[in-house]
């Protein structure tokens, strides 16, 4: 719980999430600990919870609303953190390239880390929103939703963690690169 509690400060520390937007979760067996809705990254203390990963329990109505997004993300793709955060580049990014399509990086880390990220649709906490983001980060690191932000997998807190920030920096790069060489 306390490593959720420090990555969802640095979260919005480095401005990846405002305060109220985004979600932290880390599966432990068959049980994630997620944040809570509306609860603030940076002040997480008190605002986690514990719901079983392949069924539903009382607690999963004080759980983030994009639980059933994590409940998929864990049973499809091997991985054992997630970090979503609203950061601004990747979500720019999102809005100016289409839904279905993978955004090709510039910037030799993203590259080397991420490869390419792919851009997918859906309502937040929607099942169509959590088979696509899980069928996306089985084999990507990060997934950009339009509009919305993005989703970051690790086998830790402190992967999904380097992985949300390499997206945001990924984006930045690839923002000004693009609208440099439209300009010249």
């Amino acid at each position: 719980m306390e490593e959720l509690i420090k990555y969802g400060k640095k979260m919005v520390a480095q401005k990846l999430a405002h305060s109220h937007f985004g979600n932290v979760s880390k599966r432990i067996g068959d049980r994630i600990l997620i944040s809570t809705t509306g609860s603030m990254l940076d002040e997480l203390e008190g605002h986690i919870v514990e719901v079983p990963l392949f069924e539903s329990s009382p607690l999963d109505i004080r759980a983030s609303i994009e639980l059933a997004v994590h409940r998929e993300i864990y049973k499809k793709a091997s991985v054992l953190a997630i970090l979503h955060g609203h950061s601004e580049f990747a979500v720019i990014l999102s809005l100016l390239h289409p839904a279905g399509t993978e955004l090709h990086l510039e910037d030799s880390e993203g590259i080397c880390l991420l490869h390419e990220i792919p851009i997918i649709h859906g309502d937040s906490g929607s099942k169509e929103l959590a088979e696509k983001a899980a069928i996306a980060l089985r084999d990507h690191r990060a997934v950009l939703i339009k509009g919305h932000g993005v989703f970051a997998r690790g086998n830790t807190v402190d992967e999904a963690f380097v992985v949300l920030s390499s997206v945001e920096h990924s984006c930045q790069v690839k923002y000004f690169t693009d609208l440099w060489n439209k300009k010249w």
